[in-house]
């Protein structure tokens, strides 16, 4: 086990003692200053109202703008974007930009996104012709890649195609089965 060993902390503050000590008997003596004492805020200085803002008189034009936007708001309560298009002869990013400025919105299309619904889009007779043509290339031996370029057609369509005429087409893994057999 080691000795008691001085505290440095100790010594330092036996030196620091022994200092002051000496420091009054020379006849040195303390001076108290004064403290820093509590400084309010500066008062906020509010500024004076000073007279209303003119505004200035509306010119020809802007009287103009506002008129049009006016006649434009009134036919956006009854009609479409397509129906003021027509009637006004405006584009439809002009006719945007009016509703957006003038904060008013147009009627909604009663037949948007019906474009397509419930037609049917393809002729009978010629999917019926592109079938036998693709049931003659499957036999031959052609693959889905080669037949769609043959045709000149799609694959969404050659895929279409396969569904509805129920047109087995082989894959690859089944053609090299076939050919080992």
């Amino acid at each position: 086990m080691i000795g008691a060993v001085p505290d440095q902390r100790e010594a330092v503050l036996a030196q620091l003692n022994e200092s002051i000590d000496s420091f009054f008997s020379a006849g040195g003596s303390a001076q108290v200053l004064p403290a820093a004492g509590y400084v309010p805020r500066r008062p906020r200085r509010e500024p004076e109202p000073g007279p209303a803002p003119v505004t200035a008189p509306i010119g020809k034009r802007e009287a103009a703008r506002q008129q049009r936007l006016d006649a434009i708001r009134e036919l956006a309560k009854t009609m479409t974007y397509k129906q003021a298009m027509a009637h006004t002869g405006l584009s439809q990013s002009a006719l945007v930009r009016a509703a957006s400025q003038g904060g008013f919105k147009f009627q909604r299309d009663p037949n948007y996104g019906m474009t397509n619904l419930g037609k049917k889009l393809s002729d009978p007779a010629e999917d019926r012709s592109k079938a036998e043509k693709i049931i003659a290339y499957r036999n031959v031996g052609m693959s889905r890649a080669d037949v769609v370029r043959e045709l000149q057609i799609s694959f969404k369509q050659l895929g279409r195609l396969l569904r509805e005429f129920d047109i087995d087409f082989p894959t690859i893994a089944e053609k090299r089965a076939t050919k080992k057999a």
